[in-house]
């Protein structure tokens, strides 16, 4: 039930802050202090233009890399507890991104709804995320529809990662940190300087490398503990000046990382189903306690090459972008050529379980070519522009091998009154799709009146994609292999496809076009040099495509339409005390139509259709206040309310399965699971963070400390909403604290990552063939780091 107490409060203080504050008022209060330390002007980069963070007309969220490194954050789940209305959760297939409610596709044919970009290069793909970044400069984080100038696939908004850039001074520097309970080191560092006597040319080398020697979820079944990462990873970037008009910049990087094990248990069981009983002989149990049971005990053709692993995964990555800079007297051109690859092997077992049941294997080859010419005339606070085009063309080869043990004597074969062809059945989809994108943007600002500014943005875009979807059905060879014989027997072949497996086999020939137009306009008024305020609609898109993991020939559910968004926002920026404390807000509503919405069978696939239509609405406020030249406090507020105008056939959870008595696909078509006018997955509607640093001097040293208190409120975390799997609200607190000498080049930091051990999981699903019982992926616990830095100059 939603808190009307809390949500009056927020739209009071939001809509005051944003509406009421006045010019005069503003003087009033900064004349207070005078004395106060002002706060430093941050830039927004990621985008065509660079502004500060008060011009940009949009609710926008900066990090830097020194609160990055301070948090010892190192992958993009532990940014978003600090992000208003920003979810990010690893699940079983993928990192999912969420901003205000709207969030990204599973299957590995679907498309982003949250843009990444890595220094203005274009990540398209969920995985992406995983790879670490490391020496980075700044995150940016812009909320809302961006298509006019970032493109599709940004309908959720833009997550921008801008990596350091070389110096010209000479630094180095080399950090080791030791995380004690699950015995995981950290090495990173960098070199930077001139590579020549006039610094025309410099340049800059980071590393960065983590292991993990333990888990924090015990696998009794194999008496291992899970998860245990591996991660590399390097880049290189040259800087030429070739003159005072000329710049190129060229950076690659290249990575790898390994997971073996999962975060999974086995939870919220369900008394009312009879694999209940079997579950909970297994060792399975209604609360987290940090203890699983997985295995196909080694049985042939199950695991990985052979190997009893509940989970693993193992990818590679490389990138090379170049950037050529080139100043006339009306502006700049601009141009980025870059390729970007990676490709990946994932096995899991399937059936979350100690039987040999099911096991599946998926591998997923992408690279990606791309170029973007701009000019960008020179600011001008009375006439401006942006003008472009951009072509991108990618290739996606993705293929899975579902796996059941089906020998004489296996639970499976037991429970079939026919006798079965092989020791190993198996299902084999996949999607080869070829993507190629064109498009044209500009943008136009205009200031009038001296106080107001008007921007007017556009981008037209056309898509094709021609793609190859199959599924075979097959006796497996053994050892998660791709080949074997097909089956024959008429009567087992219609069993698997039609009971067991969902899969009719099938390969079909496909091809879709898209044309796309996404225009935004923004109106600013800097009322004061202290107050300003805007207002903003935008409108977006998310390209349509092919469901990679779609088990018949029905083209109804192959295919899929294109999402859109439109989106209407106002805010307020605002700074007092002479800039020590600023502030910014952001009301905002968006209109999801023809919503793509993915539906789990409650077997072992899932189905994508254009199923729904919402609104989210919200706000979001950030406070940054300097108190004095020891304390400064962050404080940030994010709201939604979330609902589906329509949605009336999303996945059934397992007890409507059981009394509907219909499949998955059925009883979601049949209304058994209606869900309009509720929430979605992974939508808190209140989060909250309040971040406090203080520093001070101790003889010849300096002490800076920070303390994170991260609030989430309560959210589903599946996709159907099952009440099973409602996360309740909990509260993250982080602390760390360094010592740094005043005339050395050391740090040391010590690390506390959620204090007080709070219990959380951020994805869940039901088990495949346990109908009743639910798995969820488990936050990690309690942890201690210290870690060294060493800065040579």
């Amino acid at each position: 039930m939603k808190n009307n107490n809390i949500t009056k409060t927020v739209l009071a203080v939001s809509v005051a802050s944003a509406l009421l504050i006045n010019q005069s008022y503003a003087e009033e209060i900064n004349q207070l202090d005078a004395n106060a330390k002002a706060i430093e002007v941050i830039e927004v980069r990621g985008g065509q233009r660079v502004k500060t963070l008060r011009e940009v007309p949009a609710s926008v969220s900066v990090i830097s890399g020194d609160s990055l490194k301070q948090m010892k954050i190192n992958k993009l789940g532990d940014i978003s507890q600090s992000l208003p209305n920003v979810s990010i959760s690893e699940n079983a297939l993928q990192d999912t991104i969420s901003i205000r409610g709207v969030n990204s596709d599973l299957q590995a044919g679907g498309e982003q709804s949250v843009g990444i970009f890595v220094d203005g290069v274009y990540h398209g793909r969920g995985v992406q995320s995983r790879f670490s970044f490391m020496d980075v400069d700044a995150i940016e984080v812009l909320r809302g529809p961006q298509g006019s100038l970032f493109g599709k696939n940004t309908i959720g908004g833009v997550l921008s990662i801008l990596p350091s850039q070389p110096t010209e001074n000479f630094e180095a520097k080399l950090t080791a940190a030791y995380e004690f309970e699950y015995e995981q080191t950290d090495y990173s560092g960098y070199l930077s300087g001139a590579l020549n006597e006039s610094a025309s040319l410099t340049g800059r080398l980071a590393f960065q490398t983590s292991e993990s020697k333990e888990g924090w979820v015990e696998n009794i079944a194999t008496s291992k503990t899970m998860p245990i990462k591996e991660d590399d990873a390097v880049r290189g970037v040259l800087n030429w000046q070739v003159n005072e008009q000329f710049k190129i910049n060229i950076r690659t990087e290249q990575g790898e990382f390994e997971n073996n094990g999962a975060s999974y248990e086995n939870v919220f069981l369900d008394d009312a189903f009879p694999m209940t009983a079997i579950a909970r002989s297994l060792g399975s149990e209604d609360e987290i306690d940090g203890k699983n049971v997985i295995s196909n005990g080694n049985y042939p053709g199950l695991g990985r090459n052979g190997e009893d692993s509940a989970y693993f995964m193992k990818a590679d990555y490389n990138e090379t972008a170049v950037k050529a800079d080139y100043k006339i007297a009306q502006g700049t051109i601009s141009a980025v050529i870059a390729q970007s690859k990676y490709d990946f092997v994932r096995t899991t077992d399937a059936d979350l379980g100690p039987l040999p049941l099911m096991q599946f294997t998926e591998t997923e080859d992408y690279s990606q070519d791309s170029a973007e010419i701009r000019f960008v005339s020179k600011d001008n606070d009375d006439f401006e522009y942006v003008f472009g085009a951009y072509w991108q063309n990618s290739e996606l080869l993705t293929d899975g091998v579902t796996d059941v043990a089906t020998a004489p004597g296996t639970p499976v074969a037991s429970l079939l009154p026919i006798p079965l062809e092989h020791a190993v059945t198996t299902r084999r989809n996949g999607l080869d799709q070829e993507t190629e994108t064109l498009a044209v943007f500009a943008q136009v600002s205009f200031g009038f009146y001296e106080d107001f500014k008007l921007e007017l943005a556009g981008r037209y875009s056309q898509e094709e994609k021609t793609a190859r979807q199959f599924v075979e059905m097959y006796g497996g060879a053994g050892d998660g292999a791709k080949s074997g014989l097909p089956l024959t027997n008429p009567v087992e072949l219609f069993i698997w496809s039609q009971a067991l497996l969902d899969a009719t086999p099938h390969d079909e020939d496909l091809k879709r076009e898209e044309d796309l137009f996404s225009p935004s306009i923004s109106l600013s008024w800097q009322q004061s040099d202290t107050a300003n305020y805007y207002a903003s609609v935008s409108k977006g898109f998310k390209g349509g495509g092919f469901n990679a993991i779609a088990m018949t020939p029905n083209h109804d559910e192959i295919e899929y339409e294109n999402e859109e968004a439109i989106s209407a926002e106002i805010g307020g920026k605002f700074e007092f005390f002479d800039g020590a404390l600023m502030l910014n807000t952001a009301l905002f509503t968006v209109d999801y139509d023809d919503m793509q919405t993915t539906l789990f069978t409650g077997g072992t696939t899932f189905v994508v259709d254009n199923a729904a239509k919402a609104t989210s609405t919200g706000l979001e406020a950030e406070m940054r206040w300097v108190i004095n030249d020891n304390f400064l406090l962050d404080f940030n507020l994010g709201y939604i309310d979330f609902e589906f105008d329509e949605y009336t056939n999303a996945g059934c959870t397992a007890l409507q399965l059981r009394e509907s008595g219909l499949s998955g696909a059925a009883c979601a078509a049949a209304g058994g699971n209606d869900l309009s006018g509720r929430t979605t997955q992974d939508a808190p509607e209140l989060t909250m963070s309040a971040s406090l640093q203080h520093e001070f001097t101790f003889g010849d040293f300096e002490v800076m400390s920070r303390l994170d208190l991260n609030y989430t409120d309560e959210y589903y975390a599946t996709a159907d909403l099952d009440p099973m799997t409602k996360q309740d609200a909990f509260t993250l607190v982080n602390f760390s604290t360094s010592l740094a000498p005043l005339d050395g080049n050391w740090k040391a930091d010590l690390i506390l990552k959620n204090v007080t051990d709070e219990e959380y999981y951020y994805y869940a699903s039901d088990v495949p063939l346990f109908s009743g019982s639910h798995f969820a992926n488990i936050g990690a616990p309690s942890t201690v780091t210290v870690q060294f830095s060493y800065l040579f100059e």
